[in-house]
């Protein structure tokens, strides 16, 4: 018995370890270059007869009875002439893409259909006569995968008996697994269990499509600065835009582009003016602009100092952090920031020598900044607390 079952259950499991707004290839079923094949889709047929040839009695069909347009995909259970022993009864299914069969291990490859969307909503009609007096039941099966490891959403449905057609709108939101964009869809139509499939069970399928909610529009791209906007050369600033779904983003300097900048942060370390280009799916929209300096850290009036003149220590600190200088430092002024850009630390200095409290801080990487009495940067320094 566990011979007869085998192609039926490589097809289901080869299905599920194989792999803008789009939709499916023909989910209306309203072409066919074949009769026993709609475009865009494997089927039994299709499997099967490059390995065993021609064979008479078809697992599907082009029917007249449907929805939408003038035709529905019929799939009916079956055995292969002459080869039932060997692959025993099979479920009449089509599957989105391609598919090959190894007449030497009897596997089934599946290739989907290159997909980038995320749709809300599966939709389709059907009508569903499983062999009389049998148990039977047809089923739906949907992947989303990125790289064939990365399964985005998998999900499968039961179809039960109803001669009559039957609308079907599936939500498909709560399934997702995460926020990744697919490169692959997978799909299947199956007239059979895998378990105990019955020959003479029918499944008919039209109107396969999918929905997508609608898409806010990006009102206004916004960036904001991780740290000081003027620093001393040789040192940066994160700057990092807002973020959403299906985002692609573009950082400029000055108006133009800087190439390869196309994430949603980016380190600026040349003065000038940066703005973000952010597009969605919808609408596209430049940020506002933030404005960074590259200071030299030297001082001309006669109340700055020069940095060589200027220790900072120690590095790591636990407690304290000393200031020594060779001039007067009285009146200037000292800000600490954290690696985010949030002010922790502000004192004005007293002499030449000056201790900082930073027992209250966590263990992290700081920036050290100090201003002259004009409000000039005369030294700045990155230092970490270790505790």
């Amino acid at each position: 018995m566990k011979a007869k079952f085998t192609l039926l259950a490589v097809l289901i499991a080869a299905f599920f370890t194989g792999f803008g707004q789009q939709q499916p290839t023909n989910g209306s079923f309203e072409t066919w270059t074949a009769t026993t094949n709609p475009d865009g889709w494997a089927d039994v047929e299709s499997i099967v007869t490059p390995v065993l040839g021609p064979f008479g009695n078809p697992f599907t069909t082009k029917d007249t009875a449907h929805t939408v347009g003038s035709f529905s995909v019929k799939m009916t259970t079956d055995t292969v002439p002459g080869q039932s022993t060997t692959f025993g009864v099979i479920g009449g299914q089509v599957s989105l893409g391609s598919a090959t069969l190894n007449p030497a291990t009897g596997s089934v490859t599946f290739t989907g259909l290159a997909f980038t969307s995320r749709p809300d909503t599966l939709v389709f009609d059907f009508k569903y006569v499983p062999r009389a007096g049998g148990l039977d039941t047809a089923a739906v099966f949907m992947l989303l995968t990125q790289g064939f490891v990365d399964q985005i959403l998998g999900v499968g449905f039961s179809l039960t008996a109803s001669p009559t057609w039957q609308h079907v709108v599936i939500p498909l939101s709560t399934f997702y697994n995460n926020t990744d964009i697919p490169d692959t869809l997978s799909f299947q139509f199956t007239a059979s269990n895998s378990v105990n499939p019955l020959i003479g069970s029918a499944l008919n399928v039209d109107g396969l499509r999918f929905g997508y909610a609608p898409i806010p529009a990006l009102t206004q791209a916004v960036i904001t600065a991780g740290g000081p906007t003027t620093f001393c050369t040789g040192d940066s600033v994160k700057l990092m835009s807002d973020t959403g779904t299906n985002y692609t983003y573009q950082w400029n300097l000055g108006g133009t582009a800087i190439a390869g900048a196309t994430s949603w942060a980016y380190w600026a370390k040349a003065a000038g003016s940066y703005t973000v280009t952010i597009d969605s799916a919808s609408s596209s929209s430049t940020s506002n602009a933030i404005v960074v300096v590259d200071s030299t850290c030297h001082g001309v009036g006669i109340n700055n100092i020069a940095a060589t003149t200027l220790s900072i220590y120690p590095n790591p600190a636990t407690s304290v952090v000393n200031i020594t200088a060779n001039e007067n430092l009285a009146g200037f002024n000292l800000q600490m920031y954290d690696v985010v850009g949030r002010l922790v630390v502000s004192q004005v200095l007293e002499g030449s020598n000056n201790a900082i409290n930073v027992a209250r801080l966590s263990n992290g990487t700081y920036i050290i900044r100090i201003t002259d009495k004009e409000n000039g940067v005369v030294a700045q320094s990155k230092f970490n607390v270790i505790k």
